[in-house]
């Protein structure tokens, strides 16, 4: 039993565009930056609001997955109306990789080690700073028993796996409106990938933006007819 599990955690998160799911299930993995670049995957790919700072703030090398249900950049991107589907790996699964935790959000956290600034403070509940990081992660079993100690169910804990993450038989998706579920069922069962698919609770489902699904629509079939597509660009961030 690893770190995650036995401190409670059964499934890890990813959350991610509707049409990536695609690639994502035809590779059955999470790919770190280098690795999507290495697969013909170029900057447009990724979230132009994020990218940036991932690799400045030193972690452009991780794939990132979360413990927390729904963050809040997906709350955002249902509201606005873009497709998305959240990805569910069991807990086991990865932590067979190698992995660090942190309790702040890589990608919008202000308070950073850098120039004359200390950033937060390195502590039980914080982790300590590796290698050109910018805020502290957890890295060590007892830095992340201690991180989950104090912040699991209270903030927010990313997983940064180094590298890339493989996706098990038992990966599941999530989607948030019907016509978003009927999407992904159609993307797994073309490639034959056997996740299971759920809808969200009524709670939690939005109302797709027509002309935005219509676009995913067409990139979805583009992407599925040819294996060697590496998309038109479609990130929502910059529609």
């Amino acid at each position: 039993m690893g770190v995650l599990t036995e401190s409670g955690v059964e499934v890890v998160h990813h959350y991610a565009p509707l049409h990536y799911l695609v690639f994502i299930a035809r590779d059955r993995c999470l790919r770190s930056k280098p690795s999507l670049k290495a697969a013909g995957f170029n900057g447009k790919h990724l979230r132009s609001k994020s990218n940036r700072q991932d690799v400045e703030r030193g972690f452009g090398a991780y794939a990132f997955m979360t413990i927390e249900q729904e963050p809040r950049i997906t709350k955002a991107k249902l509201k606005a109306g873009f497709p998305h589907i959240g990805l569910g790996v069991p807990a086991k699964s990865v932590e067979a990789t190698t992995f660090d935790l942190t309790r702040f959000n890589v990608a919008m956290t202000r308070r950073l080690r850098r120039g004359s600034s200390e950033g937060w403070p390195e502590s039980e509940g914080n982790g300590r700073y590796y290698d050109q990081h910018q805020m502290p992660v957890a890295r060590s079993d007892s830095e992340k028993r201690s991180l989950l100690a104090a912040h699991l169910s209270r903030n927010m804990i990313e997983v940064l796996v180094h590298g890339n993450v493989p996706l098990p038989d038992d990966t599941s998706v999530l989607a948030y409106s019907q016509r978003d579920e009927e999407a992904a069922l159609h993307i797994l069962e073309q490639l034959g990938v056997p996740w299971d698919v759920a809808l969200a609770p009524q709670a939690d489902r939005y109302i797709p933006n027509i002309g935005y699904a219509k676009r995913v629509d067409e990139f979805i079939e583009q992407a599925l007819a040819d294996p060697q597509w590496r998309g038109n660009g479609l990130e929502f961030d910059r529609v």
